[in-house]
């Protein structure tokens, strides 16, 4: 994907933006602009990617396995990415996979050429919902490595407008979510347990976020994919009127969007639809609040569903005020491409 069939649109806001995003450290990558997605930003030992090199990073992770290669994911179909978990096990890898049993892509592509490349994988049934979740975990010669946020690894995945947290340290209770899934993939129930920061898993992902929301004082930015659910919406309504600036974009391709994007609207709040220049989605599940005082991202969407039902994975991060500039910047260039659904 690039920029063909939309040069000269928006060209003097964009460059203006973009400069903008340049000078604080965000800078967009020239040689990785599908979606308009921002370079790789450092905060401490984590490293926000977004779209293409989401992926790079991930093949990076699997071919530096040792001992283990754990992925615990939604929808999996990158050529790539199998071949080089089939790679890992053929060197003597444990490779071991988790995917949705409900996936197309994951059950039709993954699950075969996994099993006949060696790698042991199981289809993780969620009742009434799907396993949404996106981690890698891997062991290297510098430690313990994950990989988290809203990219899958489909065959499409990497042309979205998405982003996920690469973690250099991890802590072992990555490799605990993964076990979990594993252990539930093969008939083994339990409750999930509420992990240490800066995870946060299934029904513990909504009261993080609107405990977060109701402590902004300064300023929220939402990239979202889905964004219907009713007490996140409250939350940001209450922010609002608070004297919180709050802006949001949300992705076109749901119907139910228009009726989030009305109700913020209305109340003041800076809400508008990606336009995608490619048919790309606006993938992201991300908050910054504060400029980075508190940053979630993660598989789970602002809905319901994910907040109720669905087996979803997030990070909460606390501090990471070049996240936060970088979230920002994006936001706000999104907003001035950005339009109304038709």
């Amino acid at each position: 994907m690039t920029h063909k069939g939309r040069v000269g649109r928006g060209t003097l806001v964009a460059m203006v933006v973009v400069l903008a995003m340049v000078v604080s450290g965000c800078a967009l990558n020239a040689n990785e602009l599908p979606g308009r997605m921002p370079a790789p930003v450092v905060a401490g030992n984590k490293t926000l990617y977004f779209g293409p090199q989401v992926k790079q990073r991930a093949l990076r992770m699997i071919s530096a396995s040792r001992k283990f290669c754990h992925l615990s994911i939604y929808e999996l179909g990158d050529e790539d990415v199998l071949k080089a978990l089939i790679a890992a096990r053929r060197r003597g890898v444990d490779v071991e996979v988790v995917v949705d049993a409900t996936e197309e892509q994951s059950q039709t592509v993954a699950v075969p050429t996994l099993q006949k490349g060696g790698v042991k994988v199981r289809s993780l049934h969620v009742p009434g919902g799907i396993s949404h979740i996106k981690l890698l975990v891997v062991d290297t010669n510098s430690g313990l490595e994950a990989l988290m946020g809203g990219m899958n690894f489909g065959r499409e995945s990497m042309h979205n407008h998405d982003a996920s947290v690469y973690f250099t340290h991890a802590t072992g209770a990555f490799e605990s979510v993964f076990e979990r899934d594993y252990g539930a993939a093969g008939g083994a129930l339990d409750v999930a347990p509420a992990y240490p920061s800066p995870l946060v898993v299934d029904r513990h992902i909504e009261p993080a976020m609107l405990g977060a929301i109701a402590q902004a004082h300064k300023d929220i930015e939402i990239e979202a994919f889905a964004l219907t659910s009713k007490p996140f919406i409250e939350a940001l309504l209450a922010a609002k009127a608070r004297g919180v600036k709050v802006q949001v974009v949300l992705d076109p391709s749901s119907s139910y969007q228009k009726k989030t994007e009305w109700e913020l609207s209305d109340a003041g709040i800076d809400a508008r639809f990606y336009r995608p220049l490619q048919n790309e989605l606006l993938h992201a599940k991300i908050i910054s609040i504060d400029d980075g005082a508190v940053f979630f991202i993660g598989s789970s969407n602002f809905s319901r569903q994910a907040f109720e039902i669905n087996h979803e994975g997030d990070v909460e991060l606390t501090n990471v005020a070049p996240f936060g500039q970088c979230i920002d910047d994006d936001v706000r260039y999104l907003l001035s491409e950005s339009g109304a659904i038709t």
